[in-house]
């Protein structure tokens, strides 16, 4: 006899569709598997060796089976995610069954079961039907942290499309504070470059930059599991955190559905005009003209080709944003059209062998219509040029396989590509312009200041093992990547006007040669070619031991050989041995696996982006030529010529070349003694169960950057030691290095080629720069669960503090989205009184999100955050003769001067980063109500979703350029300082019809 009495603490029904749970999951990567395990004990409290454990499939008809080991404990990997009977079985005894299990990607169903003797009496029956058997809520193999939602869930709460809105359901996550990033989160104060994404074990993080993921069709995701902290050593390449999703699938009964959805541009609210202090438009503020409308469809199809066997699924989602915006000279009206498609197939040969195939499309085109605009007036004057179309995306292809090859050693595999593409086609060859002398004020009507073909092409292959022994789980594998990038860059323009011009006042000592007070025109023509490689080779081991009853060590170690290369295929970052540790105790406080108590520590490596063989390792020229002004117009600028550069006389100086790598060697770019970037974490939690539905936690978390790797202008200290060496100066020299640490640079040096190369090293003390630093603290409280069969939430509340002299890859202090190429170390100059609070410092964040059965057709969600605002400061220009720039200092120089990048105010007195207040505090409040009924056999639904309720439009950036120059030259406060660059997604109202049968 088989009764159903696994129901103990509570029904495993509920628990299936409940709201997220804290992820713990000490597995080998999941591709689109899970992993089931537990205890089976006997009424009399007897371990029960042998006994059955059936796994079957509810739509798939897939049967998976294993037995309890001596010690009554069994684990069975490898189970495609997905809704699961189970049945446990032991002769001489009643079986258990549970007919609704749901299993997650890298989250462990654990169940523990009591069955019952088939000679028990009326007394153990009743007891045991009272104790039953029962799902663990906290797993006590692993103290990974995250949260992991379906579909399901998220289609129930006004969640937005993309892993970055699910990403910030998390705790310790926050959106990016420049607009540049691509809405790329923060995970524990890494900045937004520093994350990985996976999609069925294939890595799709962003190519170029690491800020964000490809975009998908998102109907095609089943679900997604974000990691926040303790991240076991089958992922690498990321100090922040993980997103590893996995793809809906076929199944035996056949289905076919469609839904449509539109946001209105006339329910989307307007943000008000951002003005300069001289009553010009900010550019990033010209709104008036703004409108925004996108819409989708989707079609999806699925079904078996051959039952229990071989599945499909497949989904066309083809999209459309009408969208006008506007800078100051111009208004462009774009149309961008996406038809995406997804592709899957899965075949089961048996039990222990599947193999599964994925394909993707999100190809996008689009075509720009640009006008002249007055700003002032808000008026759109006649056609610029001809349409100008573009286009971006590409193609996804991966193969993967699932395997049982003896009852206890499984393997998962992947091999893939994934390619992304951005054309640049201009509509016009107008070149940019600007006026910077009072504000920044746009002369041209450019529609594209630079043009780019861009394409990357990362291929991965990755196999990964799980063993299980007796008290030991060891998982180990190894993953490759090679990523190809193909990049040209140049300045709109043609002939002599293809260039980027600014018009500047000179100060004291300006890198112009003007005059302090004169006004000059500032033309920099930047070219950029790559044909290069970034490749990465890992291997891992991780052995979870059961050391006692109640305590768990996973033991794992991963290690990492990447490699950049420049166009000739030389490499000029060769990292080898990078040895990351990764550790975790867990403790059964109880003994009945209700809560427990976890410690971690690991060390995570940053590979150096695809970006920087572009920035750094390409054949690239930067140079610089400074005029004086000729012709004026009416309003005192200079007349723009017919070609559409300004009219400029004579140069105040000779071309200053600032980058040139066109014929230099590794050595000449990067520091030959380059060691790799990294992080470590340690966390201390607790997790517990409550209310019998739901479960609280609390974590702290440390995290602190070990090292760093940035580019600066060595010139200053490099020609002071050429100058011991006896070798003549250098021009500008921008070079990789790890700051705070010795460099090492070869070059020819004595102009004698016959001698080969000269190897100069500078000592830390000779470079006088800080060593990078970034810490991380933080104190996290959780709570989620079902407050009853109806009410379920996601919560939490992070405090933290983020400090250092460093952000990361990426700068939110000037919306710098250029991974480890900032203008961070630029100089040494630039880094004085840089240590502070981080742009990424948000003190408080409180979350609560969810869903509500008002009815069982109507559903009401929510999504709500408040957030205290990051840190301002004041960036200036830096004062000649103090600090860095003080005499004898090897950065005497003060390049800093220039510009405007350190921390000082308009009276030349330090401004320590990130101690001139802060930023107000972001509330943002997401609502949904969805309603759902059954037509034709059918479900049918519409949702209506309102993002951002009550029209918050606090600022998440702002110009932090402290100072300026007047009319003669002389340092005064910028009248733009603090205007609002980014702020707040304004309101706007979501409609969605669905239909599935």
């Amino acid at each position: 006899m088989i009764t159903s009495n696994l129901k103990a603490r509570r029904s495993l029904a509920a628990i299936a569709v409940g709201t997220a749970l804290m992820l713990s999951a000490p597995s080998a990567l999941a591709i689109d598997t899970g992993t089931v395990k537990g205890h089976i004990i006997s009424n009399e409290g007897v371990v029960i060796s042998n006994a059955t454990i059936t796994l079957k499939h509810k739509t798939k008809g897939l049967v998976f089976t294993v037995q309890t080991n001596d010690k009554g404990n069994y684990s069975l990997r490898n189970v495609p995610v997905g809704d699961y009977n189970i049945t446990i079985t032991k002769d001489g005894f009643n079986g258990a069954e549970e007919p609704n299990i749901s299993l997650r990607i890298g989250q462990p169903v654990i169940i523990d079961s009591q069955l019952l003797s088939s000679s028990a009496t009326a007394q153990e029956i009743e007891r045991i039907d009272i104790l039953g058997s029962s799902i663990r809520r906290v797993d006590l193999a692993s103290s990974t942290s995250g949260v992991t939602f379906n579909q399901e869930e998220l289609d129930r709460m006004p969640v937005d499309n993309g892993f970055e809105n699910i990403a910030l359901l998390a705790p310790g996550t926050s959106s990016a504070g420049g607009s540049n990033f691509k809405g790329a989160s923060s995970f524990g104060g890494s900045s937004s470059a520093e994350n990985a994404y996976y999609l069925n074990g294939l890595n799709i993080t962003n190519i170029k930059t690491g800020l964000g993921a490809l975009s998908l069709p998102w109907e095609a995701i089943s679900q997604t599991q974000v990691k926040t902290g303790g991240v076991s050593p089958e992922f690498g390449g990321a100090l922040g955190g993980i997103v590893n999703a996995v793809s809906k699938s076929g199944d035996n009964e056949f289905k076919f559905g469609g839904q449509i959805r539109i946001d209105p541009s006339s329910m989307r609210a307007s943000q008000d005009t951002v003005y300069l202090a001289n009553g010009n438009v900010s550019s990033d503020g010209a709104t008036g003209q703004d409108s925004y409308q996108f819409t989708e469809a989707r079609l999806w199809v699925s079904g078996a080709i051959i039952e229990d066997s071989l599945f499909f699924y497949g989904l066309y989602e083809p999209r459309k944003e009408d969208e006008t915006y506007s800078t100051q000279t111009v208004t462009t009206d774009r149309v961008r059209e996406s038809d995406r498609w997804f592709a899957k197939a899965d075949w089961f040969v048996n039990e222990n062998h599947s193999f599964g195939f994925m394909a993707m499309n999100n190809k996008r085109t689009w075509t720009k219509k640009n006008y002249a605009y007055d700003s002032q007036a808000n008026t759109v004057g006649e056609k610029l040029g001809v349409n100008s179309p573009g286009e971006d995306g590409g193609q996804l292809y991966s193969i993967n396989y699932n395997g049982y090859l003896t009852d206890n050693f499984s393997v998962n595999a992947v091999v893939g590509r994934v390619v992304e593409e951005v054309n640049t086609i201009p509509s016009s060859t107008a070149p940019s312009v600007w006026d910077a002398t009072d504000g920044w004020v746009k002369l041209s009507n450019d529609t594209d200041s630079t043009l780019k073909n861009e394409e990357y092409t990362r291929d991965q292959a990755r196999i990964d093992f799980s063993l299980d022994l007796e008290e030991h789980a060891i998982s180990f594998g190894v993953d490759y990547t090679n990523v190809a990038v193909d990049y040209l860059e140049f300045p709109n323009g043609e002939g002599d006007a293809a260039a980027w011009w600014t018009v500047y006042t000179a100060g004291d000592g300006s890198v112009s040669g003007a005059p302090a007070g004169d006004t000059y025109i500032e033309k920099r023509v930047r070219n950029r070619f790559t044909d290069s490689d970034v490749s990465q080779l890992a291997f891992y081991v991780n052995d979870s031991w059961q050391a006692t009853d109640n305590l768990v060590l996973n033991m794992g170690v991963r290690y990492t050989q990447s490699e950049n290369t420049m166009n000739s295929g030389e490499a000029y970052v060769d990292f080898d041995n990078q040895i990351a540790p990764r550790l975790q105790a867990i403790y059964d406080l109880s003994g009945d696996g209700s809560s427990k108590v976890y410690a971690t520590y690991g060390r995570f490596f940053q590979p150096v982006s695809a970006n920087m063989n572009i920035t750094q390792g390409s054949s690239a020229t930067d140079v610089r030529d400074y005029y004086r002004t000729d012709q004026l117009d009416s309003n005192g600028y200079p007349a723009l010529l017919t070609d559409g550069s300004p009219s400029h006389g004579s140069a105040y100086r000779e071309t200053d070349i600032r980058q040139d790598s066109t014929n230099l060697a590794a050595g000449g770019i990067a520091s030959t003694t380059l060691e790799p970037m990294y992080s470590d974490e340690v966390t201390l939690g607790f997790q517990q169960e409550v209310f019998d539905t739901m479960t609280f936690g609390t974590r702290v978390i440390w995290r602190e950057l070990g090292r760093g790797v940035e580019d600066s202008d060595i010139q200053s200290p490099l020609n002071k030691k050429l100058a011991q060496l006896g070798y003549n100066d250098v021009g500008g020299t921008w070079f990789l290095h790890n700051p705070g640490e010795s460099l090492t640079i070869e070059q020819d040096f004595d102009g004698n080629p016959d001698n080969g190369l000269e190897a100069v090293t500078l000592s830390a003390e000779e470079m006088m720069l800080p060593k990078m630093e970034r810490h991380y603290a933080a104190m996290e409280f959780t709570l989620d669960g079902s407050i009853t069969d109806s009410f379920r939430i996601n919560s939490s509340y992070t405090y933290s503090k983020n400090w250092g002299n460093t952000e990361g890859l990426v700068k939110t202090d000037n919306n710098q989205a250029d991974p480890g190429w900032t203008t961070s170390y630029d100089y040494g100059d630039v880094m004085d009184h840089g240590y502070g609070l981080l742009p990424n410092d948000h003190t408080h964040v409180f979350k609560f999100n969810g869903s509500y059965d008002i009815t069982e057709n109507i559903i009401f969600g929510f999504v709500s955050s408040i957030s205290s605002g990051r840190p301002q400061s004041y960036l200036g220009r830096h004062p000649t003769g103090v600090d860095s720039c003080a005499a004898g200092n090897v950065w005497e120089a003060c390049y800093g001067n220039s510009g405007h990048e350190s921390f000082y105010d308009e009276n030349e007195q330090p401004a320590k980063r990130g101690s001139k207040g802060n930023l107000d505090w972001v509330t943002n409040v997401d609502l949904s109500l969805t309603y759902i009924t059954e037509v034709m056999d059918g479900d049918l639904s519409f949702k209506a979703t309102v993002y951002n309720v009550f029209d918050s439009d606090s600022a998440t950036n702002i110009n932090e350029t402290r100072t300026s120059l007047n009319d003669d030259g002389n340092l005064v406060k910028n009248a733009d300082y603090g205007s609002i660059t980014d702020r707040q997604t304004e309101r706007y109202v979501s409609f969605v019809a669905r239909y599935e049968f």
